[in-house]
């Protein structure tokens, strides 16, 4: 998808910076600019653009009154403060008002296409989730029922699509994991024994896979990995949606959850951690029910 971006700050040569390093890295569309506060909540208002680099202290309104009457009134657009204020309470006031990065004055180019290109990506995961809402959460259970019968998907394929993961090549290891499951839960102390047994029935299934174990491990573990983005994303959308509540306690730590959340708005450097057999087990439980 392209994206729209505005570039809000009052210093023309800041303004002008940020402009050729989005155009140079081919990061969306410049479809506005705004030099103060009120003529920013404006623009911004009036254009909906999917991403406002936003400069903190603006003439008239600072970045930080902007964006909350911006999210007062569900304007969608995701927001990244540029300051080169330290102040941590200050910088903890953006992120409460709803800013998703933080980009620190003097520009650094590097900084600035790692923090769009995130921001970016969020999007896209947010993007996925209301799509699977769209064509499932709000169905009701006969109209589920009904849709899972004419799409001929399983309940493991379902559980798969609410993720956002049944694309991944991992998919179908987690799903013959989960088929299997009576079978291998004794064996979940070791994993290397589980992906020992899907080398095995992968070569009596002559299924065109890779059966080498370490393959097996690293499909596994890039969809789980994938899966704890979309569950992070899915929180940070929306903090009390069932899904979001049910898969980050039954498939993940918590803890670690939030800790993906937080390196998705920008606050961690690092994200969250899997762990393969918890999700393997809540899997397993979840596609029982």
């Amino acid at each position: 998808m392209g994206f729209r971006l505005i570039i809000v700050d009052d210093d023309k040569a800041v303004r002008r910076i940020l402009a050729g390093i989005i155009e140079k890295h081919d990061l969306g569309e410049i479809v506005g600019e705004a030099q103060e506060g009120e003529e920013a909540e404006r623009k911004i208002a009036a254009l909906r653009p999917d991403i406002a680099l936003m400069d903190l202290l603006l003439p008239g309104k600072d970045g930080i009154e902007v964006i909350r009457t911006l999210k007062q009134r569900n304007i969608k657009t995701n927001f990244i403060m540029i300051s080169q204020v330290e102040d941590q309470a200050m910088i903890s006031q953006a992120y409460r008002s709803g800013i998703e990065f933080f980009i620190h004055k003097p520009i650094n180019v590097v900084e600035t296409v790692n923090v769009i290109s995130k921001v970016e990506e969020l999007i896209r995961l947010k993007t996925t989730f209301e799509q699977i809402k769209k064509t499932v959460t709000n169905m009701s259970k006969s109209e589920l029922k009904e849709t899972k019968r004419k799409s001929g998907l399983s309940k493991i394929e379902f559980f798969l699509a609410d993720l956002g993961i049944l694309g991944e090549s991992g998919s179908d290891d987690i799903k013959a994991i989960i088929e299997n499951y009576d079978r291998l839960k004794q064996k979940m102390v070791n994993m290397q024994d589980v992906y020992n047994f899907l080398r095995e029935y992968y070569e009596a299934s002559d299924r065109r896979k890779s059966s080498d174990v370490k393959a097996i491990e690293m499909r596994i573990r890039r969809a789980i990995d994938k899966a704890l983005k979309n569950v992070a994303s899915m929180g940070i959308e929306d903090y009390n949606n069932e899904q979001f509540l049910r898969f980050s306690s039954t498939l993940f730590d918590f803890l670690e959850v939030k800790k993906e959340m937080d390196f998705l708005r920008g606050k961690n450097s690092n994200g969250g951690k899997i762990n393969v057999k918890k999700f393997l087990e809540g899997g397993a439980l979840l596609c029982q029910e």
